[in-house]
């Protein structure tokens, strides 16, 4: 698995090639949710998605393999740790995506001109976690999850056999409830209506972080944006229905995509 070394640790990533790879072929960057891994989060698409792509798919500073992290796991330290990564491997200028905390450090790329990306994905996230920003409620606890009830000691699996024994505990869950506006994504809608590119925004209309409303929002401003409402799905759409939105996401590859 390779590696890149950052100032607080090293990022391990994979690079999974295209199913019919050319010069031309252009690279997606998947970037997964808090407390997940890359192919964890994003493995049940990847078939589909490398027959238009070759994807960059790291684990996120402090997950899975990937050892360090900087203080407070901040979203915008890891968003250049990210940039300098994407770099390396020539991606910086090729599609982006993200899911629930890898969306809003997609947008911290964006925003923070890191990236210039030639499309956007968005999957179970939000532009803003304060409810001040957005005019919504967000219950951003890790037992509002919906999930089975061995949920926790599965997703310490991902981790703790590449750390320690508790790791996941001690740092990852520990680190997510002291998770801030500050820390993760505060922008505003007017931060939105500059960006050019291709959005596709999809959610679940029963999301229990995010309310719908939160996209809904994001789409009225976005210049070039499409919207995706799953109904009767909750938070983190790439766990519960990953064929679904495989399928929105190719789709909207195959209409931007020369």
């Amino acid at each position: 698995m390779p590696e890149f070394v950052t100032a607080t640790g090293t990022i391990f990533y994979e690079v999974v090639e295209a199913e019919q790879p050319t010069a031309a072929t252009p690279t997606l960057t998947l970037l997964h949710n808090f407390m997940s891994t890359g192919r964890s989060a994003w493995g049940p698409l990847l078939e589909k998605l490398t027959k238009q792509f070759r994807l960059l798919l790291p684990d996120l500073p402090g997950h899975g393999r990937s050892l360090g992290y900087p203080p407070d796991f901040h979203y915008g330290r890891i968003a250049e740790q990210l940039a300098a990564l994407m770099g390396a491997e020539q991606a910086v200028d090729g599609h982006l995506a993200g899911c629930s905390a890898g969306g809003m450090i997609a947008q911290r790329l964006v925003q923070q001109k890191l990236v210039q990306p030639a499309s956007l994905t968005l999957v179970s996230t939000t532009y803003s976690t304060n409810p001040r920003v957005t005019g919504q409620e967000q219950g951003l606890k890790p037992e509002n999850f919906r999930a089975g009830t061995r949920w926790m000691e599965t997703t310490a699996q991902l981790h703790d056999p590449h750390h320690y024994p508790g790791y996941y505990t001690e740092i990852l869950l520990a680190e997510f409830r002291r998770l801030a506006p500050t820390s993760t994504i505060d922008l505003a809608l007017d931060d939105l209506r500059t960006w050019q590119m291709p959005v596709c925004l999809i959610h679940g209309a029963s999301d229990e972080f995010f309310p719908p409303l939160i996209v809904e929002q994001m789409a009225a401003v976005l210049p070039n944006a499409e919207v995706h409402i799953v109904p009767d799905q909750p938070h983190a759409l790439i766990f519960r229905q990953p064929w679904k939105v495989a399928d929105l996401m190719t789709k909207f590859f195959e209409r931007i995509v020369e």
